[in-house]
């Protein structure tokens, strides 16, 4: 039981890094210039760049949640 407790703080520490050093990874490894952004025709260049960025940081949110929610189900088991 301990080793379900020690792995459920991992997942959740590593998912919370994640989140929470959300932009500092999309602007270090340049996630926003790798987005297509077909469905933004009408922007200008500055709202797309910003439009790519906020796609890229939410895909890396969303990373970091799913590696964070096994953990917090894993904590209710090993708690219970």
């Amino acid at each position: 039981m301990i080793a379900y407790k020690i792995a459920a703080f991992v997942l959740i520490g590593i998912g919370a890094i994640i989140n929470y050093g959300a932009k500092p990874i999309v602007k270090k490894m340049k996630l926003d210039e790798k987005m297509t952004a077909a469905e933004a025709e009408e922007f200008s260049e500055d709202e797309l760049s910003e439009y790519k960025f906020t796609k890229a940081t939410v895909r890396v949110k969303v990373t970091g949640l799913l590696l964070m929610l096994p953990g917090i189900f894993l904590m209710f088991y090993a708690f219970r």
